[in-house]
């Protein structure tokens, strides 16, 4: 069919035109902003043009110690709503809170808290009816910090206050603007998985390294895009690669970063959800390490690892057990109606190998002595203890990881 010249020109005109990325404003401190050369916004633009999508545009509302009552109300954080060109809106509004603002020690309130992310999504849906709000959720001090042993005894419990409040605000904003209005992204839980090692924060054990700002980043990315973060295939010579190389970050700390990041995404993102608690599963196929990330390939001679943790002590005293499935690759068994936290067929699964205890991780690894081309093995990984996240008084899953044939 021919094309009419003005047609044709209309759509070369239109192809020339750069793709609209997503505009996106930050409230936060300097969790959000504290390292030498980038911060969180910076690495979230990285990360999305890796990714493939168009750069965003960013605005940093930003402020030492800054807190959401701050920025709900001062006329000078509610002015950068209106920063953006005419007509143009939010896609999304990302709320740090003050690294105690979530909690009730020290004389903060959770309430107050609460209240003040309505209010800050109030004054964007007011500028853009169809903005969403992502809580930026902190993280515990680590080990050692001054917090301990007052007023949390550890941070687990410095954790689970921070956690709970930043989930009630989320229901609080898609109570009063519709639900799906706020997502949480959950660094928090990330730096869990990490045990609150301070070797991933700054000297004053609160403030985060460049790493943690990474990882901080990825599950921003995740709540923003609703993508994960391994699916990226990162280079080393891209421009993400060279601007982490910068900060001593190569491919190996992205993949282990990314693992985590991944886990603590929405369940309807990951690809096989198990029940979100302090359990970890790690699977590698190569010469690398062994990683959270869901999805590797095998074939003859590729050398298997998998590896099963307790994280913070939680698992420490249960049985463990690495689960797995043979499947026609593209066919996963699904989760269990009972159980979805289940992605093993209980009726087809194997056991791999188990442990009476996860004191000490449960590991396996192997040179792959066959390949059946076509077919996958599921994995996951089950301790015989109570989970937080499920109410499953009986056992407590990972998410469980697909190791493809070739």
């Amino acid at each position: 069919m021919k094309v009419p010249g003005r047609m044709l020109l209309l759509l070369l005109l239109a192809s020339a035109i750069p793709a609209q990325g997503k505009n996106l404003l930050f409230y936060g401190n300097s969790f959000t902003y504290y390292v030498w050369g980038y911060g969180v916004p910076e690495a979230v633009g990285w990360i999305a043009t890796a990714a493939g999508h168009a750069n965003p545009t960013i605005v940093s509302a930003l402020t030492g110690g800054g807190t959401l009552q701050y920025y709900a109300t001062d006329p000078a954080q509610i002015a950068a709503i209106g920063s953006l060109p005419p007509g143009q809106t939010w896609d999304c509004v990302v709320m740090q809170g003050h690294a105690l603002e979530a909690t009730n020690g020290l004389g903060f309130n959770a309430a107050t808290f609460r209240s003040s992310a309505v209010t800050i999504m109030g004054n964007v849906r007011a500028h853009s009816p169809a903005a969403r709000a992502v809580m930026f959720q902190t993280w515990a001090s680590a080990w050692g910090q001054m917090y301990y042993p007052m007023p949390w005894p550890v941070p687990m419990a410095m954790h689970d206050e921070i956690r709970g409040n930043y989930h009630l605000a989320v229901a609080d904003i898609d109570a009063a603007f519709g639900a799906g209005a706020a997502s949480n992204a959950a660094v928090g839980d990330a730096v869990a998985l990490l045990e609150w090692d301070p070797a991933w924060y700054e000297a004053d054990r609160f403030h985060p390294s460049p790493s943690m700002i990474l990882l901080a980043a990825m599950c921003i990315y995740t709540s923003v895009y609703g993508q994960t973060v391994c699916e990226i295939d990162f280079q080393p010579a891209s421009p993400l690669g060279q601007a982490l190389a910068a900060f001593g970050i190569g491919e190996a700390e992205w993949q282990h970063l990314a693992g985590l990041a991944d886990r603590c995404a929405d369940p309807a993102l990951r690809h096989y959800p198990g029940s979100g608690d302090h359990l970890l599963l790690e699977t590698g196929a190569g010469p690398g390490p062994a990683t959270a990330c869901p999805l590797a390939s095998m074939t003859v001679g590729t050398f298997v690892q998998m590896r099963l943790r307790s994280l913070n002590g939680v698992y420490d005293g249960a049985p463990g057990w690495l689960l797995i499935n043979l499947f026609l690759t593209g066919a996963p068994p699904g989760p269990s109606p009972t159980y979805p936290e289940v992605q093993v067929d209980f009726g087809s699964m194997l056991i791999l190998t188990s442990s009476a205890t996860l004191a000490n991780p449960l590991s396996f690894a192997i040179p792959m002595p066959f390949s059946f081309p076509g077919l996958s093995v599921l994995v996951q990984g089950l301790a015989a203890q109570e989970s937080t996240e499920t109410g499953n008084p009986v056992f407590t899953t990972t998410d469980a990881h697909e190791l493809v044939f070739y």
